[in-house]
C-alpha cells in the first residue's frame, strides 16, 4: 500500500502547502518526478515547476535536480512533514545515504499557509528558482 493511500485528509481547514523536492544521486530525474507524482495524489489544486539543476547549496560536488510543488491540503504541517519523511525513507533516504551525502529524494515543506517554515531553504536558489515558476 502506498503512503498516499493511508493519508486522512480531514485534519484542518484547507491551506496552501509549498514543497521543495530534490535528488543528487541515482536516477535523479526519475526520483524527483516520482516525488512530484506522489504529492499530486493527495494535494488539490496542484501545480509544479519544471525540474531544473542546481549546485549543492552546502558546497558539495553533487549537482541536484530540483522542483517546487504547491497544492491545497487539509493536513497539518506536522503530518505533512511526517509523511514526507516516510516517503523519503521508503525511497532510499536512510542513515547510510545521509552519511555519504547521497540524497535519493528530499521533500521538504517550506511554506504552509502564510508561514515560511524553512526560512533558510526559502532563500536558496534551489527553492526560489522553482518558486518563481509556480
Amino acid at each position: 500500500m502506498a503512503i498516499a493511500d493511508t493519508i486522512d485528509t480531514d485534519e484542518t481547514a484547507p491551506s496552501e502547502a509549498i514543497f521543495s523536492i530534490g535528488s543528487n544521486c541515482g536516477c535523479r530525474y526519475e526520483n524527483v518526478s516520482k516525488g512530484i507524482k506522489w504529492l499530486s495524489e493527495f494535494l488539490t489544486d496542484f501545480s509544479c515547476s519544471t525540474i531544473y539543476a542546481t549546485p549543492d547549496c552546502h558546497g558539495g560536488s553533487k549537482e541536484y535536480l530540483n522542483a517546487v510543488a504547491r497544492g491545497i491540503t487539509r493536513l497539518s504541517p506536522d503530518r505533512l512533514e511526517s509523511i514526507c519523511k516516510e516517503y523519503e525513507e521508503a525511497n532510499g533516504r536512510d542513515k547510510t545515504s545521509r552519511e555519504r551525502g547521497n540524497v535519493p529524494v528530499d521533500i521538504d515543506l517550506v511554506v504552509y499557509g502564510k508561514s515560511i517554515l524553512r526560512a533558510k531553504d526559502y532563500k536558496c536558489d534551489f527553492f526560489q528558482i522553482g518558486y518563481g515558476m509556480i
